[in-house]
Parts: C-alpha cells; structure tokens; sequence
C-alpha cells in the first residue's frame, strides 16, 4: 500500500489542505498540537470511520464552521498495482456521515458501513490490526525496555492479536458449559415432579382417552338415528302447516278481497250524500252572490263623485295657497313703508335741529330757503307713504276674508271626501267578498265534479254482508287449525333442537377428547425431540470440548512460532539498520531481547543506548510485518510517531541514518517529530505550523 495524496477540508484544525505524499523518509515536523498526528489519524478515519477518531464526531469538524460546510477527507492510495479513491464526509447539523469508495474511477463501495466493509476486507485488517501494523510509537518502544518479562510477553502478544485466541477458547469453554446446563435442563423434562417417565404416563393417558373416546361415537351414533327418525315426523308436520297456511290465505285474501269492496260500498253512500250537500252549498252561494251584487249597484257613481270632490280640494288648496302669498307679499311692502316713514322723520327732525341758518351737511352751503323746501319735500313723502300703507292694509283685509271664505268651502269639500271614502270603503268590502263567494263557488264545483265522477265509477257497486259475515267466521277457523299445527311444528322443532344441541355436546366431547390426545401425542412428540436435543447437546459437549483441546494447542503453537518469527524479522531489520555490524538477534522464553556478537548471546542492555534502542525499534518493525504477512497484505509504509524520545542529537542522527537503508523494505517512512535537528536526514519535509488563527497549515520541501 502506497499513499499518493490527502485532502482535508475542516478536519480539526486544517480548513483545507491538500499533502502530496512522497517515496523515501519524510518527516513530518511541528510544534506540539500543531496537526502533526492528526494527518494520519485523517488516513485512518476516511478508510474505518469513527472508530478511528479519538474523540466523539462533533468535535472532529473545525471549530467555528457553518453547518452547511461539510467537514471531508479524501484519500489516494495504490494498493496491489491499482488506483485507489476514499471519500468520508460530515454535513448538516446531525453531522450525517456518507462515504464512498472507488478503484480506477470506479464505485466499488458507497455509504459509511459500506465503505468501513469494503476497507477491512480489501486490506484483510480491522482497524486496530491496521493501526498496530502501521503505526510505532515511542512509548511502546520505551515499554520494550522498561517491562519486565511478566508485562512485556502479554503485550507482544496481544499487539499481535493472539490473546484473541484467549477470548475465543473463553468463550468455547462457556459455550460447553452452557451445553451441559441445556442437557441437564432437557433431562429434567423426561420426568415428572415425583419422578416418574412422562412417555410412560402419556401412553396410559392416550389410552384411556381413546376408550372413552370409542364409547361417546357410539353415543353419538345412536343420537343421529334418533334425529332422523324425529326429522321425518318434521317433514310430515311441515306439510300439513303448508297445506294449512294455503287454505288460511286463500280464506284471508277473499276476506281482504270482500274488506276492500266494503269499504267501496260504504264509500258510495258516503260520496252520494257528501255530493247532495255541495249541490245545496253552491246553490246557497249563489244566492248570497246576487244580494252582493244588488247592493253593489247603490255605489255605482261613488267613484267619480270622490274624483270630482278631489279635484275641487286641490284647486281650492291652490287659491288659499295664491292667497297667503298675496297677503304676505303685501304685508311686506307696508312694512317697508313704515320703516322708510321712521327715516324721513329722523331726517326731517334733523333739518329742524340745525334750523335755516345751518350749512347743508352735502353741499356745505347755507341752508336759508332751501330749509322750508326741504321740510315740505318731507311731508309729501310721509303722506304718500301712510296713502299706501292704508292701501296695503286694505288690501291685505280683503286677501284675508276671500281666503277665510275659500277655506270655509274647502273645510265642507273635506268633510264630503271623508265621507266618500268610507263609501269607497264599503265598496271595497262587497267587492272583496263577492271574490271569496266566487272563489268558494269554483272550489265547491270542483269538488262536486270529482266526487261526482267517483261516484260514477263505483255507482253500481253492490254488497252482501252476510256472505262477508260468514267468511270471517270460517277465515277465523281456518286460522285457529293453521295457529297449531304451527305450535305443533315448533314443538316438534324444538325437541329436534334439543337432540341436535345433545349430539353437538357429545361431538363437542369428541373434539375436546381428540384434542386431549393430540396433546399427549405432542407432548409425547416433545419429548421424542428432547431425547433427541439432549443427544445432539451431549455430542455438542463433547466437540466443544475437543475444539477448546485443539484451540489450547494451536495457541501453545503459535506462542511457540512467535519467537522465531519476530526474532528472524527483527535480525532483518537490525542488520539492515547497523549495516550488518550485527548480524541476528534473538527473543528468549520471557521475550528478553538478545543480540548476538561476534557470534556470543549477549542481553541487549550491554550495548549501547542508541544500539538497545535500534533493538527496541527493530522489534516494534517485526511485528507490524508479521501482522500485514498474516492477512497476506502488503503495506510498503510505516508511521513512527516520535521515536526519538529523550535520546541526544548523535543517537537521533545514528537513527535516521539506519532507517534510510530501509528504503527497500518500506517504500514510505514517516517520522512524525517535533525534533527539528534531524530534519538534514530526511528525504523529505512537510512542515506542519498554525497561522494567528488557530488553523493547521502545510508546507512540502
């Protein structure tokens, strides 16, 4: 497996970023909490999903980011020969996870489980193989050192996934375990609370049940004799009633038939006499319709008298109307008069206060004789203007007494049209009534003609009552014969129900005793499938037991393989790292590490600290390549995540010059540090730094 690219967009502190990865060492340098280790947690999160992530999903999405911005990372890779595409993506505000997976441009996996399947069985590795296979931390290589046998065998074996074989013979000894209890539990169902053989005792009860089961068919046989028998005098019965129920309506729709000309009968004198008082009716209607009419003819010229005395009120209305404008037009002229008689006087009274000798208040010149002309000037005015008043009064008396005579006049014309209208009045009511005795008339003679062609229809309807009489007493005879044979045939009907609820008691008794038997016969059939349950659970046992036999030995052997395995893959690695100047070295039984030395076994703390920690590494390489062999896959890439440790500048040098001769083992060596000093070492360099806003960027050299 090669990485080619990366691709992160708001993965926890990376907006988006883009991390060509190149072949040989390259290093990947920062700060503490710069990003360093989250570049390959991003790998191991787009290829197995959120058990990958060291935190819950909300807090992998970039802080401070819109819920509409996804949070995504896209992965390129080869793996055996061919091109690989891995998208795992968060949207929304449920942080929905979608992935999808591609080989050589085409969909080979979509969704997030799908992808996570596709992943484990295209690598043949879960997550933690991939991770312990992949990824060498320097507290583990720190635990080879420090632990003491006890600690370091149980965790060499379990970063190699044998202490699974642990839980699985756990589990093979609880699941025989759990067998014996079922096969205990099963055998307790052969027998009963006192001990006895429940197969024995079903047989018995099976028994019984079908002689008495034997016993109630023969009642039942009998009983079925009984109701066919019983059935037949039924039948008998059933004909009679019909026999009977013939004659009874035949009686009963002659009786109907001779009811209904009856009431025709009864109907024609009724009509014949109803016919005789509408004649009377219409006759006397007739006479009151004529005196209406006669009296009528004394308001025959009502009409116009009241146009005529109207017309008059009207004109009379007028005149007195003429009249008053007249007087009032006149009684405004003399008051006009009068007010220009005050005006003289005050204007001669005046002339009379400034006397002959006065200037004229107009013309500003002596008044002299002017004066006495002026003062008579006055006195013709006033008396021509008192002339026409007493001309205006007189006038307005005799305005007032013509108006007074014509409303005299007009008083007596009201009086007559008061009169004229109660007359009108009158008119009306006669009118009015002669309408109703019209209508009354009209609606009588329509009756009359109806029930007089009634009565045509059924004029000659004849009736004898006594043939009626006489067929009512034998329709009531007849009727009492059919009333007990119908008594006779429910009782009869009730006896034969009374049979049939016997029999269905008895079948019923069948039924509840076949299904009595058919439960022995299940249970009996139970325990026929206990017994054979209990033979298959023991043979269960006794396989467990052989398969947790086998399971012991095969980790006793592979324990025994471990050993020579890692040591024959740490020699490799080791003496590639030391240019052959050692050239094996060696597990013992407490997974001690050994090196050989000019051919003598020597414990690894005689060497030196760089030397022990070569060691420590090259173990921690064994067991990644042991784990991918097993699965047969092939990574050609190892993280190491800040192996250096405490370790001074000379021993880090020694050490990256060793792994740069692996480059023909592992075609991509990553070395996440914060070590600056080594980074002449590398091949490559990608610089991983914040900017003032908190947010991871990258820089390739």
């Amino acid at each position: 497996m090669n990485l080619k690219n990366l691709t992160l967009v708001n993965f926890r502190k990376f907006k988006n970023t883009t991390i060509e990865f190149p072949d040989g060492v390259t290093g990947i340098i920062g700060l503490n909490g710069a990003g360093k280790s989250t570049i390959f947690e991003a790998v191991a999160w787009v290829l197995y999903g959120s058990v990958a992530a060291r935190t819950p999903s909300d807090q992998i999405k970039r802080q401070n980011t819109s819920t509409t911005d996804p949070c995504r990372v896209e992965l390129e890779f080869v793996f055996e020969g061919e091109n690989y595409r891995i998208v795992r993506e968060m949207k929304g505000k449920t942080l929905t996870i979608n992935a999808t997976a591609t080989i050589n441009g085409k969909i080979a996996a979509t969704s997030a489980d799908g992808v996570n399947q596709f992943i484990q069985k295209k690598l043949g590795l879960d997550f933690k193989s991939f991770y312990t296979s992949i990824f060498a931390k320097q507290k583990e290589l720190n635990a080879f050192s420090s632990m003491n046998a006890s600690e370091r065998r149980p965790l060499i074996l379990r970063m190699l996934g044998i202490d699974s074989l642990d839980e699985i013979i756990k589990e093979i000894k609880i699941d025989k375990k759990n067998k014996e209890k079922i096969v205990e539990k099963l055998s307790s169902q052969l027998t009963d609370e006192k001990g006895n053989d429940k197969e024995k005792t079903y047989k018995e009860e099976i028994k019984t049940l079908e002689k008495n089961l034997k016993e109630i068919n023969e009642q039942i046989k009998k009983s079925k004799n009984k109701i066919i028998d019983f059935t037949k005098e039924i039948i008998d019965t059933e004909k009679k009633l019909k026999e009977n129920k013939r004659e009874y309506e035949k009686l009963k729709d002659q009786k109907e038939n001779m009811q209904d000309k009856k009431t025709l009968f009864e109907n024609k004198n009724i009509l014949e006499q109803e016919i005789k008082e509408l004649k009377n009716k219409i006759l006397e209607r007739q006479k009151n319709l004529e005196k209406e009419f006669k009296k009528l003819e004394s308001y025959k010229e009502i009409d116009k008298q009241y146009i005529k005395t109207k017309q008059r009120s009207d004109e009379l209305s007028k005149i007195i109307e003429k009249k008053i404008k007249i007087i009032q037009e006149k009684k405004t002229l003399s008051q006009m008069n009068q007010k220009d008689i005050s005006d003289i006087n005050s204007k001669k009274l005046e002339i009379k206060k400034l006397g002959p000798n006065a200037k004229c208040p107009t013309c500003d010149r002596t008044l002299s004789e002017q004066y006495n002309v002026l003062i008579i000037n006055f006195d013709n005015e006033l008396k021509n203007k008192e002339k026409e008043i007493k001309t205006f009064n007189l006038e307005i008396r005799q305005n007032e007494e013509d108006k007074q005579k014509i409303l005299r006049e007009k008083e007596a014309i009201e009086k007559k049209i008061n009169y004229l209208n109660t007359q009108l009045r009158e008119k009306e009511k006669i009118n009015t009534t002669i309408k109703l005795i019209n209508l009354e008339v009209k609606n009588e003679k329509t009756l009359f003609d109806k029930k007089q062609n009634e009565f045509i229809k059924i004029k000659q309807i004849s009736f004898d009552y006594k043939i009626f009489e006489n067929t009512k007493k034998q329709l009531d005879k007849t009727y009492e014969s059919y009333q007990k044979t119908i008594d006779l045939f429910n009782d009869k009907k009730d006896i034969l129900s009374d049979l049939n609820l016997e029999l269905e008691k008895k079948q019923s008794s069948v039924k509840i005793l076949n299904q009595e038997i058919k439960t022995y016969k299940d249970k009996l059939f139970e325990i026929e499938r206990f017994k054979k349950q209990i033979k298959e659970e023991k043979n269960s046992v006794r396989y467990l037991g052989m398969l947790s036999d086998i399971m012991s030995d095969f980790r006793t052997f592979l324990i025994s393989r471990v050993r020579p395995t890692l040591s024959s893959y740490a020699s490799d690695f080791f003496s590639r790292l030391t240019d052959n100047k050692y050239s094996e070295v060696e597990l013992d039984e407490n997974y001690n590490l050994l090196v050989y030395d000019n051919g003598e076994l020597y414990n690894i703390n005689r060497f030196s600290g760089g030397e022990e920690d070569l060691a420590n590494l090259c173990l921690r390489l064994a067991i990644s390549e042991v784990i991918t062999e097993r699965v047969g896959g092939v990574f050609n890439f190892i993280i190491l995540d800040e192996i250096f440790g405490s370790q001074d500048k000379i021993r880090r040098q020694n050490i990256m010059k060793s792994l740069n001769t692996l480059s023909g083992k592992f075609r991509q060596i990553f070395l996440i540090t914060h070590v600056d000093d080594v980074k002449n070492d590398m091949e490559n360099i990608i610089y991983v730094f914040e900017n003032e806003n908190g947010t991871s960027l990258i820089k390739l050299e």
